[in-house]
């Protein structure tokens, strides 16, 4: 019934604006037929076939799950029309009429009358007669490659050429809705990538990686993005109608991916498919780390049409990476380690200090210990030679920039330039991955004296999946130059005099003559210690003060609960070491803190005669867990297969609410197991999930489980989906 509707809604939009005499029947098929009035020797469509299997097959889009055609644009395909009488090549003409948008209109481009060509190109619309067999025609059908991406209707117009000269026209409405794609195997699209091996990893790829935790520790999320599954394709085209993307504008990748990137995301300004939440607090939705894959996310959001709760930086860039996959833009996630946040690159980021050395967190700017956002593939007509290639953006929402919360596409090559003038919003991406971090004293009065510098700490081991394996593919050098390189130079102070950026004057110390070392232990069990080694290399006595404090955060730098701190004032003589310890237990803190936080260390040193400063703030996280999949047997198409479960509690503490989710690209998803018990340090936990396959071929699932104790433990296996009758 809404199919019914929508056509004849379009129907109406079509036919309305073109002022004819003509009135609504419905053929045998249940599509909707416009008939004009004349005599008999019209020629009326009785069926269309869409060579469906022959078509995606051939536009690589078999996998889709929805039973549209679907084809990329700048390449032919191939229908067969059957007519209630024979057709005469002589006297019968045919006008295919392809219909997308909210208005369609012929001078707008959203109206696309396909004519007869002897010879075809894929360059242009239009469509070769390849044979007629009695009633039935095979047609070969072009498209061009800068074609509006979308949902499209088929209307097949006929003239009927009689003996007496007269023309006996008709209209019918084909009932199955189109889907034409962006095309990057096509050289003429503006998303054309040359290597196979990166099509099949950026467009075709169901699964992949995407990097979290810090520099010093990696932690890797396995995702499904399964842009195939049913609703991803329907959704994304979904998304495009929120985006309210104007339908011209909706063949132009650039555009896509920018007014896209911003619905991905909920804000106070407009709606989007996900709420962003970094409190800690989900109850009223699923935590941002038990998601495993995009299409439940997609579903949800396609049956209530509001955000879905809950999202953070890389499930957003997940979404993102499935809705431009399956419209068929190159997308990939990327990761960035010490990302500034809410930057513009107009000044440093700053870090504030009491007196006595201990850290003023809600006083100081925020930088991430990692962040996600994406890229894709495409050409940049918009901006000089030289800037086609990958195109950053993202879908997080963090500053509003123009009036939207939006960020990007910014050409890579731009952002590694420090070429901040160019669009969009470069001057913030290039901000993410440059830049200092002062540290300000803080008196009693509020008076703020700056006391140490460290120079070009962002932007650390930028990453994203290797094209064919789970590595990670190091991206740093793509966005900036070696930190000590004259080109390096170069473009920090040209994105300085562009920003307007200020420099912070640091008094330097008389004398550097202690030595500080700081070594920091978190064991596997979650106890943690933490071990500052003083020695004075001078001939003289030294004053030294120490601070090391312990507080819980969030991955974005935010401070949840202070932990424990150690405070130490020394005189060390001549050649004397000393040093100062902070330990914390699992026990002592584990509780006290939500699951997706983790320890910060902060520490400050003074020497008072001689002014030098030690000053040392990073995160140090859990070496997580890993779950332990195996399946047992084949894996076929329709059948239930089992996956085994295991997974051993590393930790000092029993862990208590958790929840495990398991789900593949095509498989049949499975609500998330609740473990009821909890699991005692050392424990193994062991479930067994049946899971069923809707398509064939190598598959990963993926396995994740949450616990108010931890969170990121995942686990991964890749199966062979076989038909019922193979071995």
């Amino acid at each position: 019934m809404f199919k019914k509707k929508k056509i004849e809604s379009r129907k109406q939009q079509f036919d309305g604006i073109y002022g004819v005499n003509k009135e609504f029947t419905k053929l045998s098929t249940g599509c909707i037929s416009t008939v004009f009035h004349t005599k008999e020797g019209q020629l009326k469509p009785k069926s269309v076939d869409f060579l469906r299997w022959k078509n995606r097959q051939a536009h690589k889009t078999s996998e889709y799950e929805i039973p549209n055609l679907i084809i990329r644009r700048g390449q032919m395909f191939d229908i067969s029309i059957t007519f209630e009488r024979t057709f005469s090549c002589q006297q019968d003409e045919l006008v295919l009429k392809f219909v997308t948008g909210r208005q369609p209109l012929q001078s707008k481009g959203t109206v696309v009358a396909v004519h007869r060509k002897k010879v075809l190109d894929d360059k242009s619309w239009g469509y070769q007669l390849v044979r007629v067999e009695d009633k039935q025609v095979h047609l070969k059908v072009s498209t061009s490659p800068d074609a509006i991406v979308g949902r499209y209707n088929l209307f097949i117009e006929t003239t009927h050429k009689t003996d007496q000269g007269d023309q006996e026209k008709y209209r019918y409405a084909q009932p199955d809705d189109i889907y034409i794609l962006f095309n990057p195997w096509c050289q003429d699209d503006q998303v054309f990538l040359e290597e196979e091996s990166q099509r099949q990893e950026y467009v075709l790829g169901e699964t992949g990686r995407i990097w979290l935790g810090t520099v010093g520790k990696f932690c890797v999320r396995p995702w499904n993005f399964s842009q195939f599954d049913d609703v991803s394709l329907v959704a994304a085209i979904a998304i495009m109608e929120k985006s309210e993307l104007g339908d011209q504008a909706r063949g132009n990748s650039v555009f896509v991916l920018r007014a896209l990137s911003r619905v991905f995301n909920t804000n106070e300004r407009d709606g989007g498919v996900l709420v962003g939440n970094w409190s800690g607090k989900y109850d009223d939705g699923v935590a941002p780390h038990a998601w495993n894959g995009s299409a439940a996310i997609l579903e949800e959001f396609l049956k209530k049409r509001k955000g879905v709760k809950y999202g953070q930086c890389w499930t957003f860039a997940a979404v993102a990476t499935t809705v431009f996959r399956a419209l068929g833009i190159p997308t990939r996630c990327v990761t960035v380690f010490k990302a500034a946040h809410d930057s513009d690159y107009s000044s440093p980021m700053d870090s504030h200090w009491s007196m006595d050395g201990k850290p003023k967190t809600s006083m100081s700017d925020t930088i991430w210990d990692f962040h996600v956002w994406n890229e894709s593939w495409c050409k940049r007509p918009d901006l000089p030679p030289g800037y086609d290639g990958w195109q950053a953006y993202d879908p997080t929402p963090q500053e509003c920039l123009e009036g939207v919360f939006t960020c990007g596409p910014a050409p890579v090559k731009a952002v590694r330039h420090g070429e901040i003038f160019y669009g969009y919003d470069t001057k913030f991406l290039f901000a993410e991955v440059n830049g200092d971090r002062v540290h300000w004293t803080v008196d009693q009065e509020g008076n703020m004296t700056p006391v140490a510098i460290e120079e070009t700490i962002m932007g650390k081991f930028i990453s994203t999946k290797a094209v064919g394996t789970i590595s990670r593919e190091d991206l740093t050098n793509a966005y900036k130059f070696n930190e000590d390189s004259d080109e390096k130079r170069v473009t920090a102070e040209l994105a300085r005099k562009l920003s307007s950026r200020r420099k912070t004057n640091i008094e330097e110390p008389s004398s550097v003559d202690v030595e500080f070392y700081l070594t920091c232990d978190m064991k596997r069990c979650g106890d943690f210690s933490t071990v500052m080694k003083i020695k004075n290399t001078s001939t003289e006595s030294r004053t030294v003060d120490v601070h090391l404090t312990a507080l819980s955060c969030r991955y974005t730098g935010i401070q949840t609960t202070e932990l424990k701190d150690a405070y130490s004032t020394t005189v060390l003589e001549p050649d004397a070491e000393t040093e100062v310890t902070l330990q914390l237990k699992c026990v002592d803190y584990i509780g006290s803190v939500d699951s997706d936080s983790h320890l910060n260390l902060y520490a400050m040193t003074h020497v008072k005669e001689t002014g030098q400063r030690y000053i040392y703030e990073e995160p140090v996280w859990i070496e997580k867990p890993h779950i332990e999949l195996k399946t047992e047997g084949s894996a076929h198409v329709g059948k239930a297969f089992d996956v085994i479960i295991k997974l051993v509690n590393p930790l000092s503490v029993p862990l208590t609410g958790a929840l495990l989710n398991v789900e593949g690209p095509g498989m049949q998803r499975t609500s998330a197991i609740k473990i009821k018990k909890s699991i005692a340090p050392g424990e193994e936990l062991r479930e067994v999930v049946q899971m069923k396959s809707r398509r064939l071929g190598r598959k990963e699932i993926i396995a994740n489980l949450q616990c108010k104790q931890l969170s990121d433990v995942t686990g991964v296996i890749e199966i062979d989906v076989i038909e019922e009758n193979r071995t």
